[in-house]
């Protein structure tokens, strides 16, 4: 998990670098493009800064992250304070096209974490819901190998034509990945007799995906691609009606109220001993496979 977000936060810098690259001016002086640049690159990592919340608890992570820092209300703030922190070590750049950069890749950032599962609170403050089209995985290959073929083509071609081109080609490529998953979930909806929803998520693996429907209190799972149809994984229970008065107790811890605010929807699995229960709320999009990626367990005593 930690090498996850190393990675992730890898690739923001790099999508702020390209920002730079295909915005850039040839009359810049080089004094200019390094501030420019730091500050594309500044912007592109700063809505992550509620990152330190997790060494304080589980609880203040799930409520801090991909929240306030991560709203289309706060870019202007944010770009404001991006450029207040590279003026302070580069007073060659210009506040309006530093800001307007600044404010693009703020954007950028927001919006390839929109485009992937974990929950992005897009328009805190006046909404704490948490919006994800799963369209991307979070650590994308199709987009580091794009970057890195452009970074080695930028000197024997025009700069600016190859970071515009990289960006076209981005654009297209996650067009053609919501539409595949947008297909592979109509397709699960078929199979399905009375779904109450059906989400997709992408694999690391282009143009694969994982789909998740819920019917009443089952979970099912599937994957697939349009190339190969999908395959049936398996289904899971949500056993919450069968342990309501359990459940209602594990809803009251802190950590358990900051995840289901962060999902749109949860699962409760409930095991049940002599002396307890022990009450797992956890993220059905990520299946049983990866249930500790958003997953919180509660005992309740009996």
């Amino acid at each position: 998990m930690e090498r996850g977000k190393q990675l992730d936060t890898v690739t923001h810098a790099l999508l702020g670098y390209a920002v730079y690259a295909a915005t850039k001016q040839r009359d810049w002086s080089k004094k200019e493009r390094i501030g420019y640049a730091a500050t594309a690159i500044v912007a592109s990592e700063l809505p992550d800064i509620e990152g330190f919340t997790e060494v304080i608890s589980q609880e203040a992570y799930l409520t801090w992250h991909r929240a306030i820092t991560h709203s289309y209300l706060a870019t202007p703030v944010l770009a404001l304070l991006t450029v207040g922190i590279v003026i302070l070590f580069n007073r060659s750049i210009r506040f309006k096209t530093a800001f307007g950069l600044a404010l693009l890749a703020l954007v950028v950032h927001i919006s390839f974490d929109l485009f992937n599962t974990w929950g992005t609170g897009i328009w805190e403050p006046l909404s704490s819901e948490r919006y994800s089209l799963g369209f991307l995985p979070i650590i994308d290959v199709v987009i580091l190998l794009a970057f890195v073929t452009a970074f080695l083509l930028r000197r024997r071609f025009d700069s600016i034509r190859v970071f515009r081109t990289f960006w076209a080609v981005i654009l297209l490529y996650v067009a053609a990945q919501g539409i595949q998953g947008a297909a592979l979930a109509s397709e699960v909806r078929t199979q399905v007799s009375n779904p109450d929803y059906v989400t997709f998520q992408a694999s690391f693996v282009p143009t694969q995906f994982q789909l998740v429907a819920r019917e009443g209190d089952r979970f099912l799972y599937y994957q697939g691609s349009l190339w190969t149809g999908i395959t049936p994984l398996g289904e899971e229970q949500d056993n919450r009606k069968a342990h309501t008065s359990a459940v209602k107790e594990a809803l009251k811890d802190g950590e358990v109220q900051a995840l289901v605010r962060f999902l749109p929807d949860y699962g409760v699995n409930v095991e049940e001993t002599d002396a307890d229960w022990k009450v797992t709320i956890f993220d059905p999009r990520f299946g049983r496979n990866f249930r500790g990626l958003l997953t919180s367990e509660v005992i309740v005593p009996k």
